[in-house]
């Protein structure tokens, strides 16, 4: 029996050659490429956080016209893309028309950021609409791995606070954090 397949648009660190490339290919799941791409809606890309974390932000009809990959997955993949996203809790997903290299259109989910901190713009780098790591912003993602010993290091860290804002006293996302940085850590190679 075939499982239903989804369309996802990775634009950041699960593209070709960045640091969670392999999440996409390594993990439980099918998943299959479909073809680079871009958004054929404006949507805010900057670099953002302590760690570096390259996120979208859900405000359509700003920004730029974001480039990215479009795979397909089945539900098992998605649920790895899932947890590395934090969805619901700090990404959501949204359904958006890509135009792939070849011209074709296709519906594509994306993760977006769901709300972010009042001053995020000032604290991240400037919109950009291709990401690497290794970009102009200077800004390198923190591996997982790394981000994860760090998060539980300091007791006091709260990336959803970091990322949303809010008070990053609050023990409900200071529990999420502690969460999925032990999500991280055990999912991540040393």
């Amino acid at each position: 029996m075939v499982s239903k397949l989804f369309r996802v648009f990775v634009y950041g660190t699960l593209k070709v050659g960045e640091p969670n490339h392999h999440v996409l290919k390594e993990t439980k799941g099918f998943e299959k490429f479909l073809g680079r791409g871009k958004t054929t809606i404006k949507f805010p890309l900057i670099v953002s956080s302590e760690f570096n974390i390259p996120m979208m932000l859900n405000q359509p009809n700003s920004g730029m016209f974001i480039n990215g990959e479009v795979y397909e997955v089945d539900a098992e993949k998605l649920e790895v893309l899932d947890e590395l996203e934090a969805y619901p809790r700090l990404y959501d997903r949204k359904d958006v028309p890509i135009e792939l290299e070849n011209g074709m259109i296709v519906e594509a989910m994306l993760y977006v950021i769901k709300s972010w901190r009042p001053d995020i713009f000032e604290v991240s780098t400037p919109l950009m609409d291709n990401y690497s790591t290794n970009g102009a912003h200077g800004r390198p993602y923190v591996a997982r791995y790394a981000r994860a010993k760090s998060m539980l290091d300091d007791e006091n860290y709260n990336l959803f606070s970091d990322i949303q804002g809010g008070s990053s006293a609050d023990e409900v996302t200071l529990a999420w954090t502690k969460e999925k940085a032990l999500n991280d850590l055990n999912t991540t190679k040393a």
